[in-house]
């Protein structure tokens, strides 16, 4: 029995049902003799077949038109373990058991090369050919990984029948065991060997079992793969007449080899031992999926018509979708399914039960998901198509579609001119987005560097409830001079109207700042990962000289607005737990300590009957109110009081008060902290004769200028301690802080806000109202501290967009006015000087 037969011992149940609702019948078989198939390479007139030897070593070569045996390639003593063509498909290459390689003349089927190493390699598992660099690479059962270049003359040596087996020694074992029974044709065969010198040693701790060839997202050349029996996945750069250079080491963990390799469109798929295909994103080198695809050994895997097919040991073979689901099965096959190829028209399998099939395949070569730049507004056709992805953060099963999401912000990015890529993020956590338009080089007015804007943005979104939506959520709708859909106003089409107001203009040759997006993907998740992601690449955003984003909204409906500050928040949850079991009422009920009795009292000393906070110390350090401040206040609240067809439908505060009185809650809504208890939850089956053995309580606080997050957070533990140590009772507290985001407060006379209010004047005929927001943004003020750069809020959507609601929806004027306010921002920076270091 051979090694890789051995494999599938390891296998284990999958929970997995067979889906054979979308199965599909095999369109035609061919029957290889008595052997195994276990390596197939077609092009579309001719399929290629090795077997395992036991009966002959021969390759077999079929007619695809006819489906007839046209020819044997004869030549190998051993079990024919990889076949790979050419990219022109002129040159068919064979590696065997015996140790060696062979090439064949596709046109003539004659042996043009017979290559052996100068070390006794052991089985030969993989080859792969890089017809840029004119060099096959080998994957060998000694560990090792070689090559051999097409253009060095110097390798050949002169004939000698079965110099090959001179070299091997046969005590070294044999993946699998084969009887050479055939002699070698040696007429006109140029034998090479390969020189120690084109040999990397050790390249795995375990056998190569698969190399490939492909491309890695920003980065030149090609670069080779190549996996083994230790799991691992090795990247090397390659270069024309030199070694091979280690470049990275994915780890796929060491529970299982890695038996087979594929790549698409960005995703390194992994078949390994055991039934996972474990995929890796390329731009981040991130591990963001293990699928449990099948229920033993996945032996091979091929890309066709956008679409990844796998083989398993268990017989069965599948097709998935970019998502990475399943949408078809085929399990014709009696035995284990050894190999894969696929031409235009067909998907071809090789097996154990010495069968060879042939199934239909869909045609076409969709291309990457990218913007239309024939569309008649590119913006809306970009917004609709980003909208459709649902990128849901904080859902492991949305965790394709947010890549999928940043996949095509950063393609718009590239298509309109910018550089751009992906940052990883926290593992299992969706990756961030950066984009750059440099300033044109030829500006005659502008004096040392341009200025740095450092857009910032999210393109994750809250879950949306479709039965409570007027439209589909995930498919923008215009209605009324509305855009509806999920991120629409918070926060894809801000996002989309910088990109392309930066893009305009450049293209126009106006653009005189260099403009960088740093679009995050956790934002409605708490942003995990985004602080450390930004500071493993500071060096791409230190030099900001602002920071820029539209993350907010009017207060009302016609009037636009320019946002200084934010308040920040800290979530906690306390949870009270008793050493009981959930109890009857009628049985324990005043002989117990009761959790949600204790979590009552802790939370009556929370807040007073004035809404303020009991928490000590929690005012001491708000700052001040400035005359200049309390006079923004002011146009806001005549505005309130004379335009109430322009304020938010919803909002109580301007009725029924004077305007001092809704000064005061505009001030106690934007600019004074405060406590808040969202929900009560119990354990157990919350009916009305239990006594819960756990409660638990969401509590957030907002804070403000110039609390500090830490202090805060101290007192607020201290107190809840405190309280709760006063009761009489046997059960225990536990108190977790879940988010924590600083307060942001802005310049309104710096040089950046001003250039923001003279923008929005330009555009609306109008100055903006100066205002605050009771939300949060937790980047914002870790940013401005980083890179020590003051941030401009710029709000697009009105009050009523609806955002993280049902209907979300910006105003297409808002849409567009929006994009030609940053415009102006962009231009009117040129004259403003870039920060000294």
């Amino acid at each position: 029995m051979s090694d890789r037969q051995t494999m599938s011992s390891l296998s284990r149940s999958s929970s997995m049902h067979a889906l054979n609702s979308n199965s599909s019948s095999c369109l035609h078989t061919l029957t290889q003799e008595e052997d195994s198939v276990l390596s197939l390479a077609a092009t579309e007139k001719l399929l290629f077949s090795g077997g395992q030897g036991v009966h002959g070593s021969d390759i077999h070569v079929w007619d695809l038109e006819h489906f007839r045996l046209k020819t044997n390639l004869k030549g190998h003593l051993g079990s024919i373990l990889c076949l790979t063509l050419r990219d022109d498909g002129k040159w068919l290459f064979s590696s065997s058991g015996d140790g060696t390689v062979r090439v064949w003349d596709t046109e003539t089927f004659r042996c043009i090369y017979h290559i052996h190493s100068s070390q006794d390699v052991g089985d030969i598992f993989s080859i792969v050919f890089s017809s840029s660099l004119n060099t096959l690479y080998i994957g060998c059962q000694n560990t090792s990984i070689q090559w051999f270049d097409f253009s060095d003359t110097r390798q050949d040596v002169p004939h000698s029948p079965n110099i090959t087996h001179a070299l091997r020694n046969h005590n070294t074992p044999q993946f699998f065991q084969g009887r050479s029974n055939t002699k070698e044709l040696e007429e006109q065969v140029t034998r090479c060997s390969i020189p120690d010198s084109s040999i990397y040693q050790n390249s795995h701790f375990g056998y190569v079992y698969c190399l490939l060839l492909g491309k890695v997202p920003n980065v030149e050349g090609e670069i080779l793969f190549s996996g083994s029996g230790e799991g691992d996945i090795k990247l090397w750069k390659l270069q024309k007449g030199k070694p091979i250079e280690p470049w990275k080491t994915l780890k796929a963990g060491v529970d299982a080899s890695t038996l087979t390799l594929a790549l698409h469109d960005g995703f390194l798929f992994c078949g390994s031992q055991g039934g996972n295909i474990k995929i890796f994103d390329l731009e981040t080198f991130q591990l963001i999926r293990s699928l449990i695809a099948h229920e033993d050994d996945v032996l091979a895997l091929v890309v066709r018509n956008s679409q990844v097919y796998s083989a398993s040991a268990d017989g069965v073979v599948k097709q998935w979708n970019r998502s990475f689901e399943p949408l078809q099965t085929w399990n014709d096959h009696s035995g284990s399914v050894l190999s894969l190829t696929s031409t235009h028209d067909y998907l071809i399998s090789g097996g154990s039960d010495k069968l060879i099939k042939l199934w239909a395949i869909a045609k076409g070569n969709p291309q990457p998901e990218s913007v239309d730049s024939a569309a008649e507004d590119v913006m809306l056709y970009a917004l609709e198509k980003w909208i459709s992805m649902s990128t849901v953060s904080g859902v492991p099963a949305q965790l394709e579609e947010c890549r999928r999401g940043a996949k095509f912000l950063k393609a718009v990015l590239q298509q309109l001119g910018a550089e751009s890529r992906l940052i990883p993020g926290a593992p299992g956590h969706n990756p961030l987005v950066y984009g750059q338009f440099s300033a044109r080089a030829d500006n005659p007015e502008k004096q040392g560097r341009p200025l740095n804007v450092l857009v910032y943005g999210h393109y994750d979104v809250i879950a949306a409830d479709i039965k409570k939506w007027d439209h589909p959520p995930f498919k923008l709708t215009g209605k009324d001079g509305y855009l509806y859909g999920r991120g629409a106003s918070d926060n894809k089409g801000p996002i989309l109207a910088c990109i392309f107001a930066a893009s305009e203009l450049q293209e126009q040759q106006q653009l005189d700042v260099n403009v960088k997006f740093l679009i995050e993907g956790e934002e409605e998740n708490g942003s995990v990962g985004f602080f450390q992601a930004v500071e493993q690449n500071i060096k791409l955003f230190e030099e900001a000289d602002v920071i820029l984003l539209s993350n907010s909204y009017w207060l009302g409906e016609d009037i636009p607005c320019l946002t200084y500050g934010l308040r920040g928040v800290i979530h906690s949850t306390l949870t009270i737990n008793s050493k009981n079991v959930d109890l009857h009422s009628g049985v324990d009920g005043g002989a117990v300590s009761e959790p949600l009795i204790d979590m009552v009292k802790v939370l009556s000393e929370l807040v007073n009957p004035d809404r303020t906070a009991k928490i000590p110390g929690f005012y001491d350090c708000i700052r001040p109110l400035t005359s200049h401040e309390d006079a923004l206040y002011d146009p806001i609240v005549e505005d309130m009081f004379n335009n109430p067809s322009g304020q938010r439908h919803w909002d109580p505060l301007a009725t029924g008060v004077t305007k001092e009185e809704l000064k005061k809650k505009l001030m106690a809504r934007w600019r004074n902290p405060s406590l808040t208890i969202h929900q009560v939850d119990v354990s157990g089956p919350k009916n009305r004769t239990v006594i819960p053995r756990s409660a638990k309580a969401s509590v957030s606080m907002r804070i403000v200028p110039d609390q500090e997050v830490a202090d805060i957070t101290k007192s607020f533990e201290e107190h809840v301690r405190n309280v709760f140590g006063q009761l009489d009772t046997e059960n225990e507290i536990e108190i977790d802080i879940k988010v924590v985001a600083d307060w942001w407060l802005g310049d309104t006379e710096d040089r950046f806000f001003k250039a923001a209010e003279s923008a929005i004047e330009q555009e609306w005929g109008q100055k903006p109202l100066f205002i605050r927001e009771g939300g949060s943004v937790p980047a914002i003020r870790w940013l401005e501290k980083r890179l020590k750069a003051a941030a401009v809020h710029i709000p697009m959507g009105q009050s009523s967009d609806q955002a993280h609601l049902n209907n979300e929806r910006i105003r297409l004027q808002n849409l567009n006015s929006g994009k030609r306010v940053i415009k102006a921002f962009l231009k009117g920076l040129r004259t403003l000087e870039a920060a000294q270091p």
